[in-house]
Parts: structure tokens; C-alpha cells; sequence
């Protein structure tokens, strides 16, 4: 099967977030004898270019000439099956799924997060839950500022999805979108999205562990450091867990911030380690005893959560969004209540003082990972969902 893999990069070489998704299964499908096409923009074009440069493209966000006519020269030369998208923002958009169905190339599309929705992708404003746009999309994100917290730089991102929506073309132009979580597929069916087009597909990660490993002497994080990650919520509750040493791994704005908090609250028992690279941060990871997930925002995945399953390592996370169908309350880990630092520290520390039942759940996450997040099984899925498009195709000639 010939496939066209288009992403559009947040950083060239980044291993993390839908960049490594997309690269992972760029490899996986490449490594299963498919043949693969893939067409790649980086942001780091866009940051080299000075205030005029920017300004241009910040007008061809809603719509792309350029990223049209290239994938359509693509398109004529490879003639794929199907053409997997994974972020158009902001160098490619929209204009590219034109360019595609004109061509008679299937479309499958994986939702990393809400941009078809909401400016900032997160649904998050002033560090809370916020669904202002699920029902469709509005101008208030101008208002508030909500991509970036510019007014000026939200205008062309709320321009983009007030068009493609009055257009459909979000609901039009695309065959089949892969939600990573069943929650993140009742948001979008919710939001007015063909229900039938939703499937769910979890992301994937690479077997690097021998299975599961004696419970460790620390409990981590690793995530980026922002409002969004629940960090705050996390040095709370470790105020009142000074016996329990905690890791945590990553960089991001708030860094400085919650140094400072960890240090205020006379947290000497957090350790901040920055940032390592994935083969570090498994190394770390198979030696703790669990993985902590405070996040406050809808995570539409939660990768660690899988690679600490990988690792044979239950998970504490918030009871909230697509981390709540990663972990199985009482099975693989524990859920808490979003933000509430006391119900953290009481889940920590149940968890920290039955070693044998950490073991027992890390034998049950183990087991989830090896029936649902293996390279093999995503493989098996995802030859499923390009079948069924294309087989939509036949149906529909």
C-alpha cells in the first residue's frame, strides 16, 4: 500500500508530542514493507523569518496556495491510496485537503488535540477548563486572546477555523479521523462530527523494557513543565508527602515558576532534573515505582502513561479527559480528582506504602500495554482503518 504521511512540524527532530506519533508511525508502516511518502514542513521555517516573512504567513493560515500546489504535484507523482495527516498548522492548512479529494486520494486525519475547534488546541483559558467553542467556533477567542494570549496572532487562527467551518470542510473533505481516546471521540462527535467517521486508535510505543521490573524508590513526572501539566497541583501535594521522593523530568515556561514553588513550599524531596532525552527518560522511568499524571487540561492521549505501562509501572493521574480511558481506577493505577492536591497525596501515598500492590498493578498495566499499545497491534489497526476508506472509495465510484 502506498501512503502519504503530511505533518507539519513543530520543531525539526522533535521526539515528542504528534511529532514523535508521527514519526513513529511513518517508521512502523515503513518497517511492515508499505510504501511511504512523506512530505514534512518545520517551524523552525517560520521562526527564521523576520516580521514581514511572519506576517505572510500568518495571512496563508487559513489558506495555503503554496502547500496546495506542492501536494499536488506529490499527489500526480506517487498517486497513494491514502494520505494520513497529522497537523497542518500552520504552514500547510486547510487547503491541502482541497488539493487531495480533487485528486481522488482518500483522507484520514488523527486528532492530536482540538485545533479544529478551539485557537489554542487545548481548550484551556486563563489555566482552566474551557469549552466556550465546542459547540462551534467563535470570535471570542480573539477576544481573549487565546492563541499564544495575543489578540493580534489568535485573528488569522480564529480566521482559519471560522472559514473551514462555514465551508465544512473539516466534515467534508475528510474520509475518516483516528480520536486516540474514546473521550476524545464523544467531544468531536458531541461538537457535530459524523459520529461514523470517528474511530478509535491509540497511540504507540516501542517494547525497549524486559516487562516489569521491582518497585523503585521514587515516584516521577515527565511532561513539559506548563499550568497545563498540573505541576502546580503536584509540589502541593508533595508539601505533604516529605518521605516520598519525586523526579521530575522535562522543561517548558513555567519551570522557573514551579522551581520556585517547590522551593517555597520546602519540598526538598522534588527533584528537577530538566530536560533528557527518551532513551533517559525510560531509563528513569523503569526504575520508579509509578508514574505521576497531574494534568488539568483534556490530554487527548497521555503517551507516558503508556511507556510507564511499557515498564510494567502503574499510573496516578487525573480523572479527566483521555487519561481517564488509559487507566483503569483500582487496576493499572489510581484516578484523582483534577487539581485537588489532597486527593493526590492520599492516592500517593496508598500507592507508596503497598509495595506488593504497586507490583500487582504493574504486572496488570503490563498486560494492557501488550494488548493495546504494541507496534504490532497499531500496525493491525491501522491497516483496518486504510482498508475500510479505501474499500468506502470502491463503494462510492
Amino acid at each position: 500500500m502506498k501512503i502519504l504521511v503530511i505533518h507539519n512540524l513543530h520543531r525539526s527532530g522533535s521526539a515528542s508530542g504528534d511529532d514523535g506519533v508521527y514519526s513513529r508511525e511513518a517508521a512502523l508502516l515503513e518497517k511492515m514493507g508499505h510504501k511511504v511518502i512523506r512530505y514534512t514542513l518545520s517551524n523552525d521555517e517560520f521562526d527564521r523569518k523576520g516580521s514581514l516573512g511572519k506576517t505572510s504567513v500568518a495571512f496563508q493560515i487559513p489558506w495555503s496556495m503554496t502547500s496546495a500546489r506542492t501536494i499536488l504535484d506529490i499527489v500526480r507523482k506517487e498517486r497513494p491510496g491514502v494520505a494520513h495527516v497529522h497537523n497542518f498548522f500552520p504552514l500547510l492548512s486547510p487547503s491541502i485537503y482541497y488539493t487531495l479529494k480533487a485528486e481522488g486520494v482518500r483522507v484520514v486525519q488523527t486528532l492530536h488535540d482540538f485545533r479544529f475547534m478551539c485557537a489554542n488546541a487545548f481548550f484551556m483559558r486563563d489555566g482552566l477548563i474551557c469549552e466556550d467553542c465546542k459547540g462551534g467556533p467563535s470570535l471570542r477567542s480573539v477576544k481573549y486572546g487565546c492563541f499564544k494570549g495575543s489578540r493580534l496572532q489568535t485573528i488569522p487562527v480564529a480566521a482559519m477555523i471560522k472559514l473551514h467551518s462555514m465551508r465544512g470542510t473539516f466534515r467534508r473533505k475528510i474520509d475518516t479521523y483516528i480520536c486516540l481516546t474514546d473521550f476524545q471521540r464523544d467531544i468531536f462527535g458531541g461538537a457535530g462530527f459524523e459520529r461514523a467517521k470517528l474511530v478509535v486508535k491509540p497511540n504507540f510505543v516501542e517494547d525497549r523494557t524486559s516487562g516489569v521490573a521491582k518497585a523503585g524508590e521514587y515516584a516521577i513526572f515527565v511532561g513539559r513543565l506548563g499550568e497545563e501539566k498540573g505541576v502546580r497541583t503536584l509540589i502541593e501535594a508533595w508539601k505533604n508527602l516529605p518521605e516520598i521522593p519525586l523526579k521530575i523530568v522535562g522543561d517548558g515556561p513555567d519551570a522557573a515558576a514551579f522551581r520556585a514553588l517547590a522551593s517555597a513550599r520546602n519540598a526538598e524531596n522534588v527533584e528537577f532534573l530538566g530536560y533528557l532525552s527518551n532513551t533517559e527518560c525510560m531509563k528513569i522511568l523503569s526504575s520508579a515505582r509509578f508514574l505521576v499524571m497531574p494534568s488539568i487540561w483534556h490530554e487527548t492521549f497521555g503517551l507516558t502513561a503508556v511507556e510507564a505501562f511499557s515498564c510494567g509501572k502503574p499510573v496516578i493521574a487525573s480523572n479527566l479527559g483521555g487519561m481517564a480511558d488509559i487507566v483503569d481506577d483500582g487496576r493499572t493505577g489510581f484516578l484523582f480528582a483534577p487539581g485537588d492536591p489532597a486527593d493526590l497525596a492520599q492516592k500517593v501515598s496508598e500507592l507508596w506504602n503497598d509495595p506488593r500492590g504497586c507490583e500487582a498493578m504493574g504486572r496488570a498495566a503490563r498486560q494492557e500495554y501488550e494488548e493495546k499499545y504494541t507496534p504490532e497491534r497499531n500496525h493491525e489497526m491501522l491497516m483496518s482503518i486504510y482498508s475500510a476508506v479505501i474499500a468506502g472509495s470502491k463503494g462510492n465510484s
